[in-house]
């Protein structure tokens, strides 16, 4: 089994993990007071709260969960509906590319030219908040050393960048 982790700190996972917590125990507490107020007949308002609930901790937990991971089987990129896993023998390097919305979006460019979009951006430090440097969105530096860090990552599983 692959042990994976993000080469970059994530400080925003405090706030999106307390999101996906605190619906988890509101749904909890929905689920108890209709188990025991449940009534025959007030099966469709149960089972719209129930769908809604579902839909919306499944929502919260995979956006706690989105994130770009290493490990000794590749690069895994996590989305809100999709997970991909990349092997480091696919990888040609990593490079920051406009995408839609986003100036500055994080690519890993496979060895058949095709680029696979990340979820880490380059933040512009939107009012200078410390949030616009957090989860994946990275400020300057911090930008710069995950991309040494992709690199040194892909050097360290025998694959040459650009190679």
């Amino acid at each position: 089994m692959c042990a994976w982790r993000r080469p970059y700190r994530d400080a925003f996972r405090v706030y999106t993990g307390f999101i996906a917590v605190a619906g988890t125990v509101f749904a909890l507490v929905v689920a108890t007071m209709i188990a025991t107020h449940w009534r025959s007949g007030r099966v469709l308002p149960v089972a719209g709260v129930g769908g809604f609930l579902g839909v919306w901790l499944t929502l919260a937990w995979r956006l706690h969960r989105t994130a770009l991971l290493v490990g000794d089987a590749g690069v895994r990129v996590r989305w809100l509906l999709r997970t991909r896993t990349i092997p480091w023998s696919r990888v040609s390097r990593f490079r920051t590319a406009p995408d839609v919305l986003v100036r500055e979006r994080l690519w890993i460019v496979l060895i058949d030219g095709r680029m696979v979009r990340t979820p880490v951006q380059r933040a512009s430090g939107v009012f200078g908040s410390v949030l616009s440097d957090g989860g994946t969105w990275l400020r300057g530096s911090r930008y710069d050393t995950l991309l040494d860090a992709l690199t040194g990552e892909m050097r360290s599983h025998g694959v040459t960048p650009g190679g």
